[in-house]
């Protein structure tokens, strides 16, 4: 090979080489911007639980005066976007608190989906657990000790 040869051939390389980095950079940006598009949907839809809840736990202290068709329509809004954009655990931990809602266990489905909420928008290693958020609602530590001996009451019911 003469040298010409080789000048070029490491030309084309080097052309070869830089195009596809280019193409490596575009994808990886595009898969950035798409990953922090679904991010903000998520924490939107989180919120948007968390709300929702808070709003239903106030309506039930008399703390606000939302009417049942209003938080029909966001729970309908919520179940739809939690579908496209909520991890799994989420999606059942939500299933099993509609489930729940004529029986004592749903507020504790509750602060367990507020606990999942926490974890899934990157609070991976946090101490907060369903525990901790009942403790903060229940406005004693005698409403708390009280629900939680009801909740295990009825969870050796179930299983009899």
């Amino acid at each position: 090979m003469d040298e010409l040869t080789l000048k070029l051939i490491i030309g084309l390389l080097s052309g070869l080489i830089l195009f596809l980095v280019t193409v490596l950079k575009m994808f990886h940006d595009r898969y950035r911007e798409i990953k922090l598009k679904l991010s903000d949907k998520k924490y939107e839809t989180y919120s948007e639980i968390i709300a929702t809840l808070f709003d239903m736990v106030n309506r039930q202290k008399g703390l606000n005066k939302v009417t049942d068709d209003e938080i029909l329509q966001r729970l309908m809004n919520v179940k739809r976007d939690l579908l496209l954009y909520g991890n799994d655990k989420i999606v059942r931990k939500f299933f099993e608190w509609e489930i729940n809602q004529l029986t004592g266990k749903r507020l504790w489905n509750w602060a367990e989906l507020a606990a999942l909420v926490r974890r899934d928008m990157g609070n991976r290693w946090t101490n907060i657990t369903a525990d901790d958020i009942l403790k903060s609602l229940l406005s004693a530590t005698d409403n708390y000790e009280d629900f939680k001996r009801e909740l295990l009451n009825q969870k050796t019911s179930y299983e009899k």
